[in-house]
């Protein structure tokens, strides 16, 4: 099988970093985002308002943590995510080995290897620095641009859109 594309990678905090934003905006639409603003932003003010008027209830606390909450909810879930990521990333030594051919890609790691048809791909995601397939909802192989060792990384992401079928979703992260 001629390999048209290889990737050979260790995956560093950063990348995880990537992944991790990349995967919880991926998660939430926009409507879900527009929703969160503005109960968080009802409730929180509502309750500020109730506590400068009638004073500090329990009730009014609550719901100013609600609001809080439904403010931050998304950016404290990120946070924690990248925490684990990078967190597990610097116990890893494991190095990717990714081959790309005609029909499928092959990826190899200590101990272990498997193949992967592109029509697999649920989902195919291209930042500044990164590419993301995606073979589930929670599971994306990332490769990082700068590792590409045959092939042009540049042209990678018209490739695996073509033979995947799948449209290529660009992301702001860096």
């Amino acid at each position: 099988m001629k390999m048209l594309y290889v990737v050979n990678t260790r995956h560093d905090a950063d990348a995880y970093r990537v992944y991790a934003r990349v995967h919880m905006d991926g998660k939430a639409t926009p409507s879900a985002k527009v929703t969160a603003l503005i109960v968080g932003g009802l409730a929180l003010s509502g309750g500020l308002v109730a506590v400068v008027k009638q004073g500090p209830r329990l009730l009014y606390l609550f719901t100013i943590l609600f609001g809080a909450l439904a403010l931050l909810g998304q950016w404290i879930g990120l946070w924690r995510m990248q925490r684990q990521l990078v967190k597990n990333a610097a116990n890893m030594e494991t190095t990717f080995d990714y081959r790309f051919g005609e029909t499928a890609f092959d990826v190899t790691y200590p101990g272990q290897s498997e193949s992967v048809s592109y029509k697999e791909l649920k989902k195919i995601v291209e930042t500044e620095g990164y590419y993301f397939l995606y073979t589930d909802i929670r599971m994306a192989h990332i490769l990082p641009k700068k590792d590409f060792s045959q092939g042009d990384a540049k042209a990678f992401g018209k490739f695996i859109a073509e033979k995947s079928g799948l449209e290529l979703q660009w992301h702001k992260a860096k």
